[in-house]
């Protein structure tokens, strides 16, 4: 266990090191970034700490042994600035830090801190997003929350977090599609509850899974990919569409990809035979997208009821 007066000497550098570098960050360049991942966000309920990764597998490791899934906390970059994340295993539970400075990071290891990630940057810094970050003084592990949660980052101040600086800079999340014309959907998305337990964000799967969820309608966390869940044991399957059932394409069918296939989700089905499906996917440039198919069309795929 490090001494008091080494926890308060590095906890005081990074409060001024973390205002000198909020500065800069909210008067700085911009970087342009290509692309970007879904940040998880977890968290510990024994500890209190949250914890951030772009990678699913680390997530889902933790949520194996007792982490709590609060799905996406951003959208980072994947090109601009680094971001390091450190360790502290010299206080209770542990503690994780990141920062823009790796000269702030390379004086934290100096006190004791270990370099996370094989002091590869975990995020990068760019696009026109604040992420905030705020320190409760009180605690040894979770000391610091990040969010691009105005709300969330101000309620945290008014109980004593400090702070209240711009840690960095993310990706805007993805956009919403409009219902294509004339068309409606039964029931709106809320999104902000859709869970990544075991599929990853955007992916068809992930889409599938938590749509059917709002209208009550399970399916299992293990489904495979898209083209497998026409295959599962234990779920009816038709060829005539159902509505607010699963949609499974087979690798390559209509566009499907050539390897997993594809899953989506049946919001409308018309007289004429006609369907309007809600999908997901990294290759969409919004969040998740609708398309229309027509009876012929809709009529090559096989449909898996729900529980």
């Amino acid at each position: 266990m490090e001494d008091l007066d080494a926890r308060k000497k590095s906890f005081l550098l990074l409060g001024i090191i973390t205002a000198v570098g909020a500065w800069n960050i909210a008067n700085g360049t911009q970087v342009k970034a290509s692309s970007k991942s879904p940040v998880y966000r977890l968290y510990n309920p024994n500890s209190g700490e949250h914890f951030y990764t772009t990678n699913f597998y680390e997530g889902n490791s933790l949520k194996n042994v007792g982490w709590r899934d609060e799905g996406i906390g951003w959208q980072a970059a994947n090109s601009g600035e680094p971001v390091y994340r450190l360790y502290n295993p010299n206080v209770k539970g542990g503690d994780h830090y990141y920062t823009l400075s790796k000269y702030e990071a390379q004086t934290l290891v100096n006190l004791g801190w270990r370099w996370d990630n094989n002091a590869n940057p975990v995020f990068y810094s760019a696009g026109t997003v604040n992420l905030y970050v705020s320190y409760n003084p009180n605690a040894q592990s979770g000391a610091h929350n990040y969010t691009t949660n105005v709300f969330e980052q101000n309620s945290l101040l008014s109980v004593g977090w400090k702070y209240g600086a711009i840690a960095w800079k993310t990706m805007p999340s993805d956009s919403l599609p409009g219902t294509p014309a004339g068309w409606t959907i039964d029931r709106p998305m809320n999104i902000d509850n859709y869970s990544t337990q075991t599929y990853a964000y955007k992916q068809c799967t992930w889409w599938v899974y938590n749509r059917a969820k709002e209208f009550g309608i399970n399916y299992g966390q293990y489904m495979g990919n898209g083209k497998d869940w026409q295959n599962q044991a234990g779920y009816q399957v038709t060829s005539t569409p159902q509505l607010h059932s699963a949609v499974s394409f087979k690798a390559g069918q209509d566009g499907a990809d050539a390897t997993y296939g594809h899953v989506a989700f049946v919001e409308k089905i018309r007289s004429d035979g006609s369907i309007l499906i809600s999908q997901s996917g990294t290759g969409y440039s919004t969040l998740f997208s609708y398309q229309v198919l027509s009876k012929d069309q809709a009529s090559r795929l096989r449909y898996v009821i729900g529980k």
